[in-house]
């Protein structure tokens, strides 16, 4: 490994222009042990300021900041036989491209190496002194080719090319993906519609950016930022470049906090979130929503007689059912807690609502669990009370969950496993 050399470095006036404070405070705390003139500035505009006033030896700099970014900085400054260093973790290929244009010195890709980066450094003001070394576009290529998920395709969506790093992350080869589309990624669970709109956003020629899940060769699942961008050639879209960021551990960990652990549906802190933000849409959009509350009947008996591991079962195969009943993007599936369950839909009539919950209750006590003590069957079933109500009757989310609790306490008064439409319900 290379050695710091300290009398180089102590030296030199390094500007360092980052606007996320903890970065920009590690990055300092690390650099002045050995740079004596280490001065930070907190956006470009002011980079651009203290660029002027100090004449540094070199500028390290990130590309996405407030009040004018890196890029932007550096064309401002203009013609300069300073060195660049550019820290990013953006990975839109645009700035890529600009990036090789403005001839940078190096380029870091965060989280910063901080020794890595301070040998950079050293790099860049070594020949003879403050000589630039800038890489050549062939250099700063193979960086991305090595650290960014890139994939590119013709007009129709066929891959044509891909990044070693794309290869690598999803476990494919590159003779295995060239001709496939991206469906070859995937993931069952993705509707065609999801995949429908990003094609009609792109063929548009307009950019398209957001998260998506895939699976990778060996069918493991993952989660990516996907930006989308069309290339054109005469005014004609010519090519797509696709850039994934793997935000996969980011999900699991927001799935942890959102997930009921043994059902896999939607916990109570989830459903305060939901409930209360499908009001606010159903009240802009003019609309209805129906709210369920179930509950499984006699599941204490249950659990006496045969054993909290067989009611935990019980549990995992009513959640399995009532999940495989809210397949819209506007249906969500709750765990409550015990053996307390919530459905919430919109845009349902009260005949269309109530048809829905009976067939979902029909279907569980098909599932022909046995259950010798309950009093109403001989298999496990549940009771639901079932509010709907338009955007003029809406009040608050807590409002709402009485009345469908209310009514769920009424299916059981009359004899469980049934439904039960909530007084309050809107007419329709």
């Amino acid at each position: 490994m290379k050695k710091i050399n300290k009398t180089l470095l102590s030296n030199i006036t390094v500007l360092y222009v980052e606007d996320e404070e903890m970065i920009s405070e590690e990055v300092s705390f690390y650099f002045e042990k050995y740079v004596k003139y280490f001065h930070v500035a907190n956006n470009g505009e002011d980079g651009l300021k203290l660029f002027k006033e100090l004449q540094p030896d070199i500028l390290i700099t990130d590309i996405q900041m407030p009040r004018m970014n890196g890029l932007e900085m550096i064309k401002k400054i203009g013609p300069t036989s300073v060195p660049i260093i550019i820290t990013t973790a953006y990975s839109d290929i645009e700035y890529f491209l600009k990036a090789i244009e403005l001839k940078i010195c190096k380029f870091v890709i965060k989280p910063i190496n901080l020794i890595n980066m301070i040998l950079d450094v050293q790099d860049c003001v070594s020949d003879s002194y403050f000589q630039n070394k800038l890489l050549e576009k062939e250099n700063l290529l193979k960086i991305v080719d090595e650290n960014v998920l890139i994939s590119i395709t013709d007009k129709n969506g066929v891959i044509i090319d891909a990044s070693n790093a794309f290869c690598e992350f999803t476990q494919y080869d590159k003779d295995e993906l060239i001709g496939k589309q991206h469906r070859i990624l995937k993931d069952k669970q993705t509707p065609n519609s999801f995949y429908e709109n990003i094609w009609n956003i792109i063929t548009s020629g307009k950019r398209f950016t957001g998260e998506i899940k895939n699976r990778k060769k060996d069918g493991t699942e993952f989660w990516a930022n996907l930006t989308i961008t069309p290339v054109f050639e005469d005014n004609e879209i010519a090519n797509y470049i696709a850039i994934r960021n793997d935000i996969t551990s980011k999900k699991k960990l927001e799935q942890l906090i959102i997930e009921d652990d043994l059902t896999k549906l939607f916990n109570r802190r989830h459903f305060n979130t939901i409930l209360n933000q499908e009001i606010r849409r159903v009240k802009r959009e003019n609309s209805t929503i129906t709210l369920v509350s179930i509950d499984i009947d006699h599941f204490k008996k249950y659990n006496d007689t045969y054993g909290h591991p067989m009611g935990d079962k019980v549990l995992y195969m009513i959640g399995k059912v009532l999940k495989s009943n809210t397949g819209r993007s506007s249906d969500f599936a709750f765990r409550i807690g015990g053996e307390e369950f919530c459905l919430i839909f919109s845009g349902f009539k009260s005949k269309d609502s109530l048809l829905h919950v009976q067939e979902i209750i029909n279907e569980i006590e098909a599932l022909e669990i046995e259950h010798k003590n309950s009093e109403n069957s001989d298999f496990v079933t549940i009771s639901a009370g079932v509010i709907i109500q338009n955007a003029f009757e809406l009040t608050d989310e807590e409002t709402l969950y009485k009345y469908s609790d209310v009514a769920l306490y009424e299916a059981k008064m009359k004899g469980r496993n049934q439904v039960i439409l909530s007084e309050f319900s809107t007419n329709s």
